[in-house]
């Protein structure tokens, strides 16, 4: 008798499991048509604005009759995690998190795997930096919307210089620092080509210096498809003689040595957009999301936006790009609707919206292939294409690592070597 109690068990258990995966698989494929409306009434937290995140729900359901039915509670982004952890514990926690991928590996153990997408669709529908999803067990996130790096510059600064255009290449920066860095008698720095070579007063530092490291041919941080992750900053490359993240290095901290020609920036100097929004910066590496910002701030400032400068010789092109995908908490007692919803939101028609009313760029390969008519979007949808970045393992902890690695060159404690293979060991002990 017991052995037929446990047979039925397991006979019923197995049911239940595939009616559970038939039904992710219904709702993963649905949209809504016509009149139809999904009724859905589902708790999201996420660190992404919530004017601009209600916004655009209220937008697809009125363009496509979709009735969402979505609280949204904006996070801060240094504060979420005691936040959720605390949530959790009392069973107060939210449906789905809308997060960037600096913290998806802090949740990797809170989240659902959804097995139920190939791994092939994720790579048909959308960019490459979206396979920082896929894991062995399923796919722990699905890509909302990207924000590329690009290079903001002052159209004055360069007339003014007599240069047509912004630079599309590092080789091109050391000709024009002599053109556009100026210092008074006192070698104070009035004017400069660019903010490089610091961290403290410099914006998107820990980003702008992932971008060079991941042009240099480095990926910072790797992971095998069990989710075992170890850093790969000091790692060589086949072909190189110098560790990727070294020569990235050398290269950018030059820009704060008073004895190089290429000297530009110091550690006095106002923030980076701060300088950028007075007119005495010519180029300011920032967010696609920071476009309207800069717009509103000064509205005076006669500037534009750019592709972010690769190397001479690169064979791929690359930007940090932060990208924001939507996860299925294992502890929502809603699993099945919150996986209808954000099926919903990241579709093509979704999408669509989002993209029209942000200055995000669109994840999906089928929307940036369409192309857009606005000549600033354009910039970021191409910018969205080369996008890349790591999984961090702790965003504080690891912008400590990033400024130590910075100072310890520009102050002489370290090379450039020692610098990159300290920063390497430490953030392995993270992961």
């Amino acid at each position: 008798m017991p052995q037929e109690n446990n047979k039925f068990k397991i006979i019923l258990l197995s049911v239940f499991g595939l009616l559970t995966i038939v039904g992710l698989v219904v709702f993963a494929t649905y949209r809504s048509s016509g009149n139809k409306t999904a009724q859905v009434d589902i708790s999201v937290w996420g660190t992404m604005d919530k004017t601009l995140f209600n916004t655009f729900v209220q937008q697809y359901n009125q363009d496509y009759a979709v009735a969402l039915k979505v609280k949204y509670e904006e996070k801060d982004i240094s504060t979420i995690d005691a936040e959720l952890v605390e949530a959790i514990a009392v069973g107060s926690g939210p449906d789905v998190i809308l997060i960037p991928q600096d913290l998806e590996k802090r949740y990797l153990d809170k989240v659902y795997q959804m097995t139920s997408i190939p791994v092939r669709t994720v790579q048909d529908t959308y960019i490459q930096e979206a396979e920082l999803y896929l894991q062995a067990s399923g796919t722990f996130a699905l890509p909302f919307a990207v924000d590329p790096m690009v290079m903001y510059w002052n159209k004055d600064l360069f007339s003014s210089a007599g240069i047509a255009n912004p630079p599309k290449t590092w080789a091109e920066f050391p000709l024009l620092v002599g053109e556009l860095t100026k210092s008074d008698s006192n070698a104070n720095i009035k004017q400069s080509l660019a903010s490089l070579g610091e961290y403290r007063n410099i914006n998107n530092a820990k980003e702008l210096i992932s971008t060079l490291i991941m042009q240099a041919g480095s990926s910072i941080v790797e992971g095998d498809a069990y989710g075992n992750y170890k850093s790969t900053l000091y790692s060589s490359v086949s072909g190189q003689s110098m560790v990727p993240a070294v020569s990235a290095m050398n290269f950018y901290t030059e820009y704060a040595n008073p004895k190089k020609t290429v000297y530009s920036w110091n550690r006095s100097l106002p923030s980076s957009k701060q300088f950028f929004l007075a007119e005495n910066l010519a180029l300011y590496f920032g967010f696609a999301s920071e476009y309207n910002d800069i717009k509103q701030k000064n509205p005076n400032l006669n500037f534009d936006v750019a592709m972010m400068p690769q190397t001479v010789d690169a064979k791929n092109k690359v930007t940090f790009g932060r990208m924001y995908g939507f996860s299925l908490m294992k502890s929502s007692p809603n699993i099945v609707q919150a996986y209808q919803m954000i099926s919903l939101l990241t579709g093509k028609q979704a999408a669509t919206v989002f993209a029209k009313v942000s200055d995000f760029a669109p994840v999906r390969r089928d929307l940036i292939s369409e192309g857009t008519k606005d000549s600033v979007k354009t910039i970021f949808y191409s910018s969205a294409l080369i996008s890349r970045a790591w999984l961090d393992p702790d965003m504080v902890k690891t912008d400590a690592i990033f400024k130590n690695m910075v100072e310890n060159i520009t102050t002489g404690r370290s090379d450039a070597g020692g610098a990159v293979q300290d920063a390497s060991g430490e953030i392995d002990n993270l992961l």
